[in-house]
This record gives structure tokens, sequence and C-alpha cells, in this order.
């Protein structure tokens, strides 16, 4: 009996006993902290690669909404959600009728992608599209949780793996001492912190003369490398998409949010204010073009006056297309009214040359209004400068004119 109490107090027991204890306090805080970070995560970056998502579609929608092309709409609907984690998307009109909508089945099981669709998805993003300034619909964009269910299974996967490693690491670690196994956990621990606390996913945990930690270690870094390949995924994904969101689909210029905040800073540099001026530039005939020549003409057209006209332009001038057949420019360094003079009937002679599209030769021009920002007090009102000198452009022969306070 007595042998047998020695035998239940043994030093091995007692060590076996605590490093059951290290090892389990240590897995589920480690297991624990990735899996919270890893969710944390792929929720931020999902909802925010919704936003970017909605305001690319927006910019896609925009010209078939206008003109209620209902089978572009349905078309663009169902590109993206074939090609993004989207669940069902919708477009209604300004009088809140829908106008098109495209779904996609669960690609997991269903009961389980619909919890976490609720769970971290459940509110669409709802954007109002916008044509000059005036409501023309509204996108209503619902996301699907089928890209956090494949980095779920991954985790698990690897958490899985984890666990095998640390049985076998806990079975040939009890020949140690607890201060040393102490100190050998003691990097696991501050890597693991540090990864929590400064979402550092590109560290790695250190070489342990233990070989069993090594291997646990080597879990880890692999869990690790996992999440920075999709926080790096995700991040290029998004940076990608915002590029689409603040840039023209059809002619790869900024957009008109682009453009406005270009406008903003502008604005917000004196000197750069009193020596700049914008641009509007407007096609004569582009109603005309469409008409006869159809939509893809009239597509040919605007990317053929894109190209022309940013060839024209200096390296530090900022062109961008509003929408429609309308184009902006910003212009830096402008000092003399001869030097816009310039510009201007430069820019007016690329449009001298037709193009030629599917054996028709097409002719266009276009009307600049322009006006200095030193005249304006804000960017609505220098806008409102240029427009109005777009259209008093539109009645003289040679095609400009320059808004004069």
């Amino acid at each position: 009996m007595i042998a047998n109490l020695y035998e239940s107090k043994s030093l091995h027991s007692l060590f076996r006993k605590s490093q059951v204890t290290i090892f389990a306090i240590t897995f589920v805080i480690c297991t624990f902290t990735f899996v919270l970070i890893s969710i944390f995560t792929i929720e931020t970056y999902a909802k925010q690669n919704l936003n970017i998502l909605s305001l690319t579609v927006s910019e896609r929608i925009q010209p078939a909404l206008v003109f209620k092309d209902q089978t572009t709409l349905q078309q663009i609907l169902n590109e993206y959600t074939e090609q993004h984690s989207i669940r069902r998307i919708l477009i209604y009109d300004k009088a809140n009728r829908e106008l098109a909508s495209s779904s996609k089945p669960p690609v997991y099981n269903s009961q389980l992608q619909e919890f976490l669709d609720r769970l971290f998805l459940k509110e669409p993003v709802k954007l109002m599209v916008y044509h000059h300034d005036q409501k023309i619909g509204e996108l209503v964009l619902f996301g699907s949780s089928e890209k956090i269910i494949q980095f779920i299974i991954t985790i698990l996967i690897g958490l899985a793996i984890a666990m095998i490693f640390m049985v076998i690491a806990l079975w040939w670690s009890t020949n140690w001492t607890y201060r040393y196994i102490m100190q050998s956990m003691q990097p696991l621990t501050q890597i693991a912190q540090m990864v929590s606390d400064q979402k550092a996913y590109n560290l790695r945990f250190p070489h342990n003369d233990i070989r069993e930690f090594q291997d646990l270690n080597q879990v880890f870094n692999q869990l690790l490398e996992e999440i920075q390949k999709w926080h790096t995924h995700l991040q290029n994904e998004n940076q990608q998409l915002s590029i689409k969101a603040s840039h023209d689909h059809l002619t790869q210029l900024p957009n008109r949010s682009y453009f406005y905040q270009e406008l903003v800073n502008l604005f917000d540099d004196p000197h750069k204010q009193n020596n700049a001026a914008l641009i509007f530039i407007d096609n004569n005939n582009f109603k005309q073009i469409n008409d006869q020549f159809g939509h893809l003409a009239g597509d040919a057209v605007l990317q053929e006056m894109a190209k022309r006209l940013k060839s024209r332009l200096r390296h530090q001038d900022f062109i961008a297309r509003l929408g429609g057949d309308e184009f902006a420019v910003i212009l830096q360094s402008i000092h003399q009214v001869d030097h816009l003079i310039h510009i201007a009937e430069n820019l007016i002679a690329s449009s001298q040359q037709p193009i030629s599209f599917e054996k028709h030769t097409i002719h266009f021009s276009f009307s600049l209004g322009i006006a200095f920002s030193r005249y304006a007090s804000t960017p609505e009102d220098l806008i409102t400068q240029a427009d109005q000198s777009m259209y008093k452009a539109k009645h003289l022969t040679h095609h400009w004119f320059i808004y004069k306070p």
C-alpha cells in the first residue's frame, strides 16, 4: 500500500500532470486566439469586400439602369453572383420596382451556410444609384459565407493536426523538467500574444530544441502561414476591387467619385487651387451615333475619346469620365489664359480624325466648358461654372468657352 501511495505521487506523475495542464492551457489559448482572430479578420474583410463590390456593381449597372436594359442588368448580376461570394443581388428602379435579381444556391450544407449567413452577413448592403445627381435606382446585395466556411474548414483541419502533434509532444516530453518545459513554451505564448494584440500574421514560432515542441511550432506556423495567405489574398482582392470601384469600366479612366475626391483635394491646397482649371467635355453628337450605329459604336467612340484626350494632356493633369459621354479634366499649373486656350484647341483637334468601327466611318466632336478654380469658392461652384461654360461652347463654332466672373 505504501508502494502504491509512493507511485501515485511520483515525480514522473507530477510532471505528467503539470505538462498536461500546461499543454491544455496553451492549446486552448492559442486555438481560441487563432479562431477569434481568423473569424474576425474574415468577417471584417468579407464586409469590406461586399462594400467595395457593391460600388463596383453600381458603376457597372448605371448605364443599363438609365436605359432600363433588363437583359444587360441580368447578365451583370449573373456574372457577379457566379464569380464572387454573393448569394443574392436585387436591383430596383427609382419607384422601388424590382428590375432584375440573381441568386446563387448554397455551395456547402444549406443549413450551415444559412446559419453563418445570418450570423455574419445578415444585413444586406444597400446602395443608391445616381445619374446626374438624381436617384435612378437601388442596389441590394446579400453576401455569402462560402469563403468563411472554406476558411473555417481549413482552420479545423489545422487544429486537428495540431491536436495530434500535441498528443505526441505530450507523450515524449514527460522526461523533461517542468521549468525547462515552461522556458521552452514561453516563446510560444509570446508569439501567440503578439499575433493577438498586433495582428502580426507574418510572425513565426522560433526553432525549439525540444522536437515535439518544434513539431507543434511547425503546425502553428502552418496555421499562421495560411492566415497570412488569406489576409494577403483578401487585401489584394480588396485593392483590385477598390481600383475597379474608383475607375470607369469602359474607358479605364477614374470615375465620378474619384474625380470629385481629386477636386476636393485641390481646394484643400490654396496654392494648387489658384493655379488650376477645370474642363468639362461633352460629345456633340453622341446620341446620333448611338441611334445610327448602335451602342457598341457609341462605346467605341467613348473609348477612343478617352484615349485621344489622355494623349493630349500632360502627365500631371487628371482626366475622368463622369458618366455617359461626359468627361472632366483638372489642369494643374495653369497661369495664363493663352496657355489654357492652347490646351483647349489641342484637345478639340484630337477629334478631327474619325474612327472606323465595323466598316463604318464615324465622325465625332465635343465641346469644352472651362473654368478657373481661383474664381470658385467650393468644388460645387467650380463644377457649375464649367458646366455652364460647356453649354455655351456648344453654340460656338470653335466649341470651347472659358468662364469669366
